[in-house]
């Protein structure tokens, strides 16, 4: 059992060394396999087979920055060159993170073997305003392979 909760005031999103500025929630959804049907007719009981499996999604947003050309805007960039995103970096405190995997060795709660992986932005960063508040911006990726913490 872990013996240390952690805070979100201590998280943050960075693409290499430059920090998204902004961002005030992320979240990293788990990969899933898909569920093929092998039942045959008289089988009593469904039987299913592992299909492929999908690495999940990303979500992060915050308040928008219209000049933050070394964050939001590489983010906007990913999505409008089809740009594969390696460095980029989901973290929980000063020091760990999580981060698409970058070899095939074990490691980072992954075992030996697990592809290499990218973040793929698949839709233009959202952005709102209401008269009352800040400017929000969010953004979405899918993970092709896996998240690896460090």
């Amino acid at each position: 059992m872990s013996n240390e909760s952690k805070i979100g005031i201590d998280a943050a999103v960075k693409i290499g060394a430059n920090c998204i500025l902004g961002i005030g929630t992320w979240n990293i959804s788990g990969g899933s396999y898909a569920e093929l049907d092998d039942t045959d007719f008289c089988d009593d009981d469904y039987n299913f087979l592992r299909g492929l499996r999908t690495g999940g999604n990303v979500t992060f947003a915050g308040n928008y920055k219209a000049d933050d050309t070394q964050g939001q805007n590489l983010i906007r960039d990913a999505y409008w060159l089809k740009s594969d995103l390696t460095t980029i970096r989901f973290y929980v405190d000063d020091t760990s993170y999580y981060t698409p995997n970058s070899t095939t060795a074990a490691g980072g709660g992954l075992p030996a073997g697990t592809m290499v992986s990218v973040i793929r932005i698949m839709t233009e960063p959202s952005i709102a305003f209401d008269k009352n508040g800040l400017g929000t911006i969010d953004f979405e990726g899918k993970i092709e392979g896996a998240m690896r913490l460090i």
